[in-house]
């Protein structure tokens, strides 16, 4: 059966619905004494009682649908590449892991990535980071794979789990070739957010909104798309390219036009623009409570390559 240390890892749960029994395979995102939490392959979140469970076990990684590939990277790998992709203005090293932080715009930009070694024993290396984050006036925040075996020694000194985001990827040619066009469309590719793109962005941050954008126009290669009906914009999105991956974020579609494939054509634009500049595959990041736009992906072809989540100290009563 499975335990805590299996969490964030592919696997297939076989559980008792009445008189039957139904098998379920996909990445375990929570398992406690009440709840088994498991995301399917389709972009939707299986919940149920640990005690129907019949019978679970570990299994491969999830192949990229059809014969589409993409670079092989670890966990901790993809994650330096999406920080790389959101990158805050200040950062540190403690060993392998990341100290970061921006003004507090975004957990990403605002946390330590805690993958690797820290070079010290793990109480020692989260009081530093503890002390890092003091130092700045920031909450302390760990980001690192769910799956990592250092989520069990973080847990039991005190860091306690927040929410999971989705990493997903899909190679460009394959995506690109399988986008249609959306008849009715125009979109606009900018090396900065224009005024219309920042009047969509619904995350932007209203307190500081100059220094929110120095995340986005971090990266040394950088594109903001904006998807335009009867010339007035209807859907944004934003792709970075590190080597052979591009990252896609800031996906977002005014509210008077979803599900009229305008997600669609923002999208088609983002890998466009990656094809162009040379990268092999695509990335992006997607809360694990997203339902809608995990299945949007999961509809694209995408798939999950990991789960991972943030992590903070328990409050001093």
């Amino acid at each position: 059966m499975l335990t805590s240390h299996d969490v964030g890892r592919r696997v297939s749960v076989r559980r008792l619905e009445g008189d039957h029994a139904r098998d379920v395979v996909g990445h375990l995102l929570d398992l406690s004494g009440e709840q088994m939490a498991v995301l399917r392959k389709n972009g939707t979140v299986a919940t149920f009682d640990p005690a129907d469970v019949v019978a679970a076990k570990v299994v491969p990684a999830q192949p990229v649908r059809r014969a589409w590939t993409v670079p092989a990277v670890s966990a901790a790998e993809m994650q330096e590449m999406c920080s790389a992709g959101w990158p805050a203005r200040e950062s540190a090293r403690l060993g392998t892991w990341q100290l970061r932080a921006h003004a507090g715009i975004t957990g990403r930009a605002n946390s330590a990535l805690t993958v690797g070694d820290p070079g010290l024993a793990m109480p020692e290396a989260l009081e530093a980071v503890r002390e890092w984050y003091d130092e700045r006036r920031l909450p302390p925040l760990l980001q690192l794979p769910l799956a990592d075996p250092a989520n069990v020694a973080m847990e039991e000194l005190g860091w306690r789990r927040q929410h999971v985001t989705i990493v997903q990827v899909a190679p460009v040619g394959a995506l690109l070739a399988s986008l249609p066009t959306v008849d009715g469309l125009t979109t606009t590719v900018d090396p900065t957010p224009s005024p219309e793109w920042r009047a969509l962005m619904h995350d932007l941050d209203r307190d500081d909104p100059e220094k929110h954008v120095q995340i986005l126009t971090g990266p040394p290669v950088v594109g903001f798309a904006t998807v335009l009906r009867d010339g007035e914009p209807v859907g944004i999105g934003r792709v970075s390219v590190e080597g052979r991956w591009a990252g896609i974020t800031s996906v977002d579609v005014a509210p008077t036009a979803r599900r009229q494939g305008v997600g669609t054509a923002v999208m088609r634009s983002l890998v466009g623009l990656a094809a162009e500049r040379g990268a092999e595959a695509t990335y992006l990041q997607v809360r694990a409570a997203n339902d809608a736009a995990l299945r949007l992906y999961a509809a694209l072809g995408y798939v999950t390559h990991h789960p991972y989540c943030y992590r903070a100290p328990v409050p001093a009563s």
